[in-house]
């Protein structure tokens, strides 16, 4: 396939690879993350430059702010029993965008449409694994027009939690159907933070408890990203034993200690790229201050240490942080990809633990540190990528 593929066919696909949406809606802007991603999985994966080339045209006019529309059955020779499936699939997917899908929950529309498309190409080949097709019905409910909630029933659900059997970390049923409620939550009160903590009960040793926590929430994680939520947003940890739901002495089994908690922190303050709050489009520029949550600093290459320029910004958090009093303030540290994976782990970690030390030495507070490295805009070595974002959280 590679060999079939034009000079322009290589050349839009190297273009999507290396760009990111310069406008449009949270939609179109979802629409451009996913058919970037998919253009991604084509070429390294499958090795189809020509569709991935077509997939690749679709994401750049999404990156200008086009909502283009998800594939014609027209375009590809189906066998002939898919065709009935794949109608009524698009006409309800269309349906669900002139409902306002989009704009009510843009991620999950973006992640519906494009693994329509693909659902549509794995049809054509004939594959027999058919997982776009699985995506595409797992995000159809969040679609669906919901009715306006108070806000107090808002309020209540922003919290969710799901159990364990013993020494598992497997998802029950039950499990993935309060996910998908959370999902569907998360897309509703436009919450900037997802926060899911893994525990455990007293069976068993500390530090295999600490793992299996770890393990748990790592799951749910995963999960709610299939879902439609936007991997940037989920600030995962795990405490194993040492924060019990129901009290109990050592080595005690108790189903309702062996959890994982999932809390929706706060509206969003803007709608960046993916691993990205701090560009929307209320921002201010590189360093600056986003809508009413969030703010950014920026690092050297391979360095943790703050900037005078930064110190300033943090300056900055701490009194809007005095000011608008926040329930939660979350520090999140990224890098680039030019380094290791073992070494951007380490340096998103130390740019996190460094701005909540500095926000602390000021007078303000920041309790929940998370890391995100290897997350970038443009190039391997963005400058964009080399910040912490702190998020204020409602």
């Amino acid at each position: 396939m590679a060999a079939c593929a034009t000079p322009a066919d290589v050349s839009d696909v190297h273009a999507i690879l290396g760009s990111r949406a310069t406008s449009g809606t949270p939609f179109t802007q979802a629409l451009f993350q996913e058919y970037q991603a998919y253009t991604r999985q084509q070429i390294q994966t499958e090795v189809e430059w020509v569709d991935a080339s077509e997939t690749a045209r679709k994401g750049l006019r999404a990156g200008k702010g086009e909502a283009v529309p998800p594939d014609e059955l027209n375009r590809r020779p189906l066998p002939a029993p898919a065709v009935p499936a794949l109608t009524a699939a698009r006409e309800r997917l269309m349906g669900y965008f002139a409902g306002g899908a989009a704009e009510r929950v843009p991620a999950a529309a973006a992640k519906a449409q494009v693994a329509f498309d693909c659902w549509l190409e794995q049809e054509a080949q004939s594959n027999v694994n058919k997982p776009c097709k699985a995506t595409f019905l797992a995000h159809e409910p969040i679609l669906k027009k919901v009715a306006p909630v108070s806000a107090v029933a808002a309020e209540a659900g922003r919290r969710f939690v799901v159990t364990f059997a013993l020494g598992s970390a497997q998802l029950s049923a039950q499990a993935q159907q309060t996910l998908k409620e959370a999902a569907a939550a998360q897309a509703q009160l436009h919450a900037a933070i997802v926060s899911v903590t893994g525990f455990t009960d007293t069976l068993g040793s500390a530090d295999a408890n600490r793992r299996l926590a770890r393990q748990r929430a790592d799951a749910v994680a995963a999960e709610l990203t299939k879902l439609g939520v936007n991997p940037a947003a989920i600030a995962e940890d795990a405490f194993g034993e040492s924060r019990l739901a129901v009290a109990t002495g050592d080595n005690t089994a108790e189903a309702r200690n062996r959890r994982v908690e999932i809390t929706l922190a706060g509206p969003t303050w803007s709608h960046g790229g993916y691993g990205g709050h701090a560009y929307g489009g209320r921002g201010q520029g590189w360093g600056g201050y986003y809508g009413g949550g969030g703010f950014a600093v920026f690092f050297n290459t391979g360095s943790s240490q703050l900037t005078p320029e930064a110190i300033e910004r943090l300056k900055q958090v701490v009194a809007a942080q005095k000011n608008m009093k926040p329930k939660t303030v979350s520090v999140i540290g990224f890098t680039d990809r030019t380094g290791s994976a073992a070494t951007n782990a380490r340096l998103a970690r130390e740019r996190a633990q460094a701005v909540a030390a500095e926000i602390n030495r000021q007078g303000g507070s920041a309790a929940a540190v998370d890391a995100r490295p290897g997350e970038t805009w443009g190039m391997a070595s963005d400058g964009r990528a080399r910040r912490v974002e702190i998020l204020f959280g409602y």
